[in-house]
């Protein structure tokens, strides 16, 4: 009986130490992600030729500061900053 018991512990402790390995790897993945999407918003951000201050002081521009937040409220800034240089 306590050799079931304790195949069954080590069984167990095998599974959780690779469902922690599979977490830490998917966590790792997800923050590359991100660090590569930053890294590239802000490298067309420097290319936006547009007057940051102006656009903050805008309506559009605080609205999107202050009510848009999360990756898709930080997608529609920045495509709404593209949308000011452009015109």
């Amino acid at each position: 009986m306590s050799d079931q018991l304790s195949q069954l512990e080590r069984e167990f402790a095998d599974r959780l130490a690779r469902e922690v390995q599979t977490l830490h790897e998917e966590i790792k993945r997800r923050n590359e992600d991100v660090h590569q999407t930053l890294e590239k918003m802000f490298a067309e951000l420097s290319n936006v030729k547009t007057d940051r201050t102006c656009w903050l002081g805008s309506s559009r521009g605080g609205k999107c500061l202050n009510q848009d937040t999360g990756p898709k409220g930080v997608a529609r800034c920045w495509r709404s900053i593209a949308q000011l240089s452009a015109a």
